[in-house]
């Protein structure tokens, strides 16, 4: 199996006015493309190095580094990062690398943007892919108040500056059931390292800036706008969100006409890396489906 870089190897970079747009492709330009956004303090290597093995057979994959993450160059603004900012700068970034009709497919915080993208661009749009995101926070957690989120990840940034390795990788090891060395080489690229110690690429200001966009920007405002096709995966731990998870598919459900719900037994959030066969299979199956009914 190809790991890291090699699983990414096709590396492209746009250049606007001195910003680096990073990004990767896989798969045949003459299949299917889906355009890939990442979550929160992640990028393409670490969400989908291993997922783009089991679907470049079938797809064209483009996989974005969003502004302040991996190697794409952060915003100035904090208004910036709202949604509905991220989307014109989506909308520009895609018309400069393809001009074919694609579906969006977004994990946590990318599942938020492939929602407000298509709210503001439907146009070209063939379907929306959300893995576990787009569905729960902070709408449906009351417990998650704006407060707490901010407070909890401006902790958690500061903790992330100048940290060692295996403090880092213990960490990491909890968010999925299935460790191994490749998961490893994933984190790596989230990071820069100072002499012996390593500090997260995206910034405090860029990370804080996306949790208030959030809050001020929900993804059911997104909703009533929703004409595409929709396909939700989500995670079945921890249990204690199944209120949530419930509300949410409610909401997707009332406000949208076409949607398949996909429960990823005994996955957590990185559910691309629990259970990264079943994952393709089933973005596989709904897309094949599409493209057979659009013939």
């Amino acid at each position: 199996m190809k790991i890291g870089s090699e699983c990414l190897k096709d590396k492209q970079q746009l250049i606007d006015r001195r910003n680096i747009i990073n990004y990767y492709e896989a798969g045949d330009k003459r299949n299917p493309l889906i355009i890939c956004l990442h979550g929160l303090a992640g990028n393409s290597i670490y969400t989908y190095s291993e997922l783009s093995v089991l679907l470049d057979k079938d797809f064209h994959l483009i996989m974005l580094d969003l502004p302040g993450h991996g190697g794409s160059s952060p915003l100035k603004g904090e208004d910036d990062y709202l949604f509905s900012s991220l989307a014109q700068w989506l909308q520009k970034v895609i018309k400069q690398i393809t001009i074919k009709p694609f579906y969006i497919m977004g994990h946590s915080w990318g599942a938020d943007l492939a929602l407000h993208y298509t709210r503001y661009h439907p146009t070209d749009l063939l379907g929306i892919i959300l893995l576990d995101g787009g569905f729960t926070f902070p709408v449906n957690q009351p417990e998650m108040t704006f407060d707490l989120a901010l407070s909890g990840w401006d902790t958690y940034m500061d903790n992330s500056t100048l940290v060692d390795w295996d403090t880092i990788i213990e960490e990491y090891k909890t968010y999925t059931k299935q460790w191994n060395n490749e998961k490893e080489e994933f984190v790596s690229s989230l990071f820069r390292k100072e002499e012996n110690r390593y500090t997260l690429i995206s910034t405090k200001f860029t990370v804080i800036s996306i949790i208030k966009a959030f809050f001020l920007e929900p993804f059911t405002d997104a909703y009533p706008s929703i004409r595409a096709p929709l396909l939700l995966i989500h995670a079945t731990y921890p249990k204690s969100l199944d209120k949530a998870r419930l509300l949410g598919i409610h909401q997707i459900e009332t406000a949208i006409n076409d949607v398949t719900i996909i429960a990823m037994e005994h996955s957590g959030h990185m559910l691309q890396w629990d259970e990264p066969e079943q994952t393709a299979i089933e973005i596989k199956r709904w897309i094949l489906q599409k493209e057979y009914i659009t013939k």
